[in-house]
């Protein structure tokens, strides 16, 4: 799903590759066809994962970010927040999942 490994990343765990720019247009893929056929999955963990992969990607683009790990999981945290606020559209609720981080 993506949640779980999220969690163990912004407890400080580095997962090499988990979230890089293959990862993000493989799962944006697999997700949007999951949910056009109709299957029942959720697509809560894969936003948040997506949302935590477009934040990765955008904190390389910063030397100040991209090399302080502390920044990043923040930069991580927040992307977290807005995955679960566009998964549920509920905007309270992605700010309340990312200060349980």
């Amino acid at each position: 799903s993506g949640i779980p490994e999220i969690k163990t990343i912004l407890s400080g765990f580095i997962i090499r590759g988990y979230l890089g720019k293959w990862t993000f247009l493989i799962k944006s893929v697999a997700i949007m066809l999951a949910v056009a056929s109709g299957l029942s999955l959720g697509k809560e963990g894969p936003m948040v994962h997506m949302a935590c992969c477009i934040g990765n990607i955008l904190s390389y683009m910063f030397p100040k970010y991209g090399r302080n790990e502390a920044k990043k999981r923040e930069i991580l945290s927040a992307a977290s927040a807005a995955g679960v606020s566009v998964a549920f559209g509920a905007p309270i609720g992605g700010v309340l999942f990312s200060l349980e981080e």
